[in-house]
């Protein structure tokens, strides 16, 4: 059956306009659908980013609170305490969900390996920011992000060769980072340098490099059907076992009962609601573009710095962590010109 138009030829029904077809206008294929599917992407794009941007701004405030009560408490007590919090609660969120993605083995595996990464980069994370200035803790786990990031995302989800221009920023990143060590080693930074401090960056490090593979995992769980709310309710198991072999039993009543509100406010500004912003920024962008947002947090970190008495702002630290937010802003930029 054919059916015939005003302008154009007779055409089949398998060349309606709408599914699969072409539309015509004086013989020549309009492409509205090119364009609109161009818009989605540019706006699911900007709507990552700014989920990601979000998660930056609170988790630097959190994080440098939290790096102020670690002073002065057992951080281990908290940590366990929120983490066990943040378990149940996304726990409770998933078992809302009414469609679930089924468990093979190939994702259980990916599971158990995010379960690990997870448990070293918070950790690590955490304690790194009890020895160590919170802007070059961040300023490290940054920098070695995307370095870390384009490789291992071309090897885990086999996305083949990275960009020229992605390489060309990792590494920028990456020698900056250099430079936040030699900041440190001459004791340049907002604290003292010491042997704490050395433990703080190797800590800060092995973290950096425990979260770009934690991105990458999470987003290969997005790619196997797994919701943000799954991915976070099983994510922490890990975390919470490394918890209790390192705290201090008979002090966690007594911890909580002192600190109650202190522990709150970390485990809500600087894990819970900073991971719900984080799960759907992934959800929409690569791995990378999470990694350069991310770049902007240690100069963002810096300026939340100036409400923690301990730390003296340091001049070197902040030319550091503003060039990593430059070659960071610039990168993301030229990727939401090529999602349009």
């Amino acid at each position: 059956m054919t059916f015939q138009t005003k302008r154009g030829p007779p055409r089949s029904k398998g060349e309606s306009s709408g599914t699969g077809g072409q539309a015509w206008s004086g013989g020549r294929a309009a492409p509205p659908r090119p364009q609109r599917t161009g818009g989605r992407l540019t706006r699911r794009f900007a709507l990552g980013v700014l989920f990601v941007a979000l998660y930056v701004v609170l988790s630097a405030a959190g994080e440098v609170y939290a790096a102020s009560y670690f002073q002065r408490a057992d951080a281990f007590v908290a940590l366990l305490v929120s983490f066990a919090a943040v378990c149940l609660t996304f726990n409770l969120l998933a078992g809302h969900e009414r469609e679930t993605a089924r468990v093979a083995k190939s994702a259980l595996l990916v599971f158990v390996s995010l379960n690990v990464v997870t448990a070293i980069s918070w950790i690590g994370l955490f304690i790194g920011l009890k020895y160590t200035e919170p802007a070059i803790v961040v300023a490290f786990m940054v920098a070695l992000g995307p370095a870390a990031t384009v490789w291992l995302n071309a090897l885990i989800r086999r996305q083949g060769v990275p960009p020229a221009s992605d390489i060309v920023v990792s590494v920028t990143i990456a020698a900056v980072g250099s430079y936040m060590i030699w900041i440190s080693a001459t004791g340049n930074a907002g604290v003292e340098w010491g042997a704490r401090s050395s433990f703080g960056i190797v800590l800060a490090i092995v973290a950096g490099l425990s979260l770009a593979l934690t991105n990458i995992l999470v987003k290969l769980l997005f790619d196997r059907g797994f919701s943000g709310r799954q991915v976070l309710a099983h994510r922490f198991y890990g975390t919470i076992l490394l918890l209790l072999g390192l705290v201090d039993h008979s002090s966690i009543v007594l911890e909580i009962s002192q600190h109650w509100l202190a522990i709150a406010t970390i485990g809500l500004s600087t894990i819970i609601v900073p991971l719900l912003l984080f799960q759907e920024g992934i959800r929409r962008v690569e791995p990378f573009t999470v990694n350069m947002v991310l770049s902007t947090a240690p100069v963002i970190t810096f300026l939340f710095q100036y409400f923690d008495s301990r730390i003296v702002p340091s001049p070197h630290t902040f030319v550091g962590n503003v060039l990593i937010t430059a070659v960071a802003v610039g990168n993301v930029c030229l990727q939401y010109r090529r999602s349009a």
